[in-house]
């Protein structure tokens, strides 16, 4: 018997689907590429001490983080239109690169406007990394194996989440924080090899006539968006309400104008159809921003609440944290094996609710001060993010033609990077306006006004998923 009547004769598991036809090679590329980069966003974080400790230059620690995320939304956003053009394996080779280089001038680095240097260039290599993965999805495995993968990549994501604190740890005091650098140099060498052996060189965008004024447009486009994208971020630094306020405002708005720009350009970054309120294209980039969006609150103050208000050491309150990605990854694996179009729509619309559940018991645990109900608010958003994420990436992916399904799926982590972005601004506004986190203080939240203002956060950012999952519902059904 062969392969192909087996699985017509038994449903296939989604293991099965993810290693048949000499496909463990294509699994182990989106393994490396999105677990480097969920490494490298918890391993980063964990060692910013000790870098300003040996590097100085506290007063420019944003810039370690905000370059490499600014870098990656860059890289994520034009991926799509260039492998139409070019294909994915120079791409891919060209980012393996730039990850490389920015990992060993990183780990190099003999003063911080070096480790900035490295940061940038680990960010670009990291962004076209995850895009790519997300462009290669649909060219080397079919259409049944596609929520098999995302539940792969949503389990390379908790595994990171578990061992990404005690790995910084045990590297940062067996040597130094340069090994956090260092240990990605074998790990691009790897990409660099899989780059050339397995990833296609085929393109879909057959066309050579471009008029070169637009062509030139693509500059000042990202220009604008780079802009936009560090204002928004610049938040997080700011310590005056009005000073905040202004920065996000117009941060938004040149990120509005940016993409009006663009969707007019002859050469466009992302898909024409995006961020209409029509189709399952527009609606679905829109329900994946507001829930990134949405989740935002809880990753910039979940662990220091673990730690302020219940008194949580910083790896409990990193593990509390971490229970999300774990019910993450579970929920993801058990709806995996689901492949009727109409059921995977439902759980798109059932993943909605259930984060607009975990948001609100996340505003109870505020008004009660109960761990045990955030620690199930914490359940409930990984349930309801691993039902539904993997089927409206899938619907993302399928929703447009070959012509526009590489800008289409490049653009799935630019959305999300953006949306945590623009959560994380909007929350730190609120959190100031309600006093739930007071702009210069020592702590990041404070212990007397948590169960008075806390609540109101947490309750704008549920009404924020609430029209999310309007949208879902909004949302045809996938054919």
């Amino acid at each position: 018997m062969t392969i192909s009547s087996a699985a017509q004769a038994a449903p296939l598991s989604p293991f099965k689907k993810l290693t048949m036809d000499g496909r463990w090679l294509a699994s182990l590329i989106m393994i490396l590429g999105v677990g480097s980069a969920s490494m490298n966003n918890f391993l980063s974080s964990a060692i910013m001490p000790d870098i300003i400790r040996d590097l100085g230059g506290q007063q420019r620690a944003f810039w370690v983080l905000s370059l490499f995320q600014i870098g990656s939304i860059l890289a994520g956003t034009v991926t799509g239109s260039l492998k139409a053009r070019i294909g994915a394996r120079p791409l891919f080779i060209a980012a393996a690169l730039s990850f490389l280089a920015g990992s060993f001038v990183g780990g190099a680095a003999n003063s911080l406007e070096h480790l900035l240097l490295g940061r940038m260039l680990q960010g670009l290599g990291e962004g076209m990394i995850v895009s790519l993965c997300y462009t290669l999805i649909s060219d080397l495995y079919p259409e049944n194996a596609v929520s098999s993968v995302f539940a792969l990549l949503s389990g390379v994501w908790a595994v990171s989440a578990g061992i990404g604190p005690l790995t910084a740890g045990i590297l940062t005091e067996s040597w130094s924080w340069r090994a956090v650098f260092y240990a990605n140099l074998p790990l691009s060498l790897m990409l660099l090899v899989l780059a050339i052996t397995v990833i296609p060189s085929t393109t879909r965008d057959k066309s050579t006539s471009t008029q070169s004024s637009d062509k030139m447009s693509m500059f000042p486009r990202l220009g604008l968006l780079a802009v936009a994208v560090l204002l928004i971020a610049y938040v997080g630094e700011l310590r005056s309400l009005p000073h905040i306020t202004g920065a996000l405002v117009v941060g938004l708005l040149l990120l509005l104008l940016a993409v009006k720009w663009d969707k007019q350009s002859a050469t466009p970054f992302i898909p024409r159809s995006a961020f209409k309120f029509t189709g399952i294209l527009g609606l679905g980039m829109w329900v994946t921003l507001l829930l990134s969006i949405a989740s935002a609150a809880r990753v910039v103050y979940g662990a220091a609440m673990g730690q302020v208000l219940w008194g949580l050491s910083v790896t409990q309150a990193s593990y509390a944290m971490a229970i999300t990605a774990f019910t993450w990854t579970a929920a993801a694996w058990i709806v995996a094996r689901v492949q009727t179009p109409h059921a995977q729509t439902s759980l798109i619309r059932l993943g909605t609710l259930n984060i607009i559940a975990g948001t609100l018991l996340t505003v109870v645990s505020l008004y009660t001060m109960s761990l045990w109900i955030f620690l199930l608010s914490s359940v409930f958003n990984g349930a309801g993010f691993g039902m539904s994420s993997q089927f409206l990436k899938k619907a993302i992916i399928y929703a447009e033609t070959d012509d526009e399904r590489d800008r289409a799926s490049g653009f799935i982590g630019p959305l999300q990077a953006a949306g945590m972005a623009i959560g994380a601004a909007l929350a730190g506004l609120l959190a100031g306006l309600s006093g739930f986190s007071v702009p210069g203080a020592q702590d990041l939240i404070t212990l007397e006004n948590a169960s008075q203002s806390g609540p109101i956060l947490f309750l704008i950012m549920a009404g924020i998923a609430g029209i999310a999952a309007l949208l879902a519902f909004k949302m045809p059904r996938m054919v």
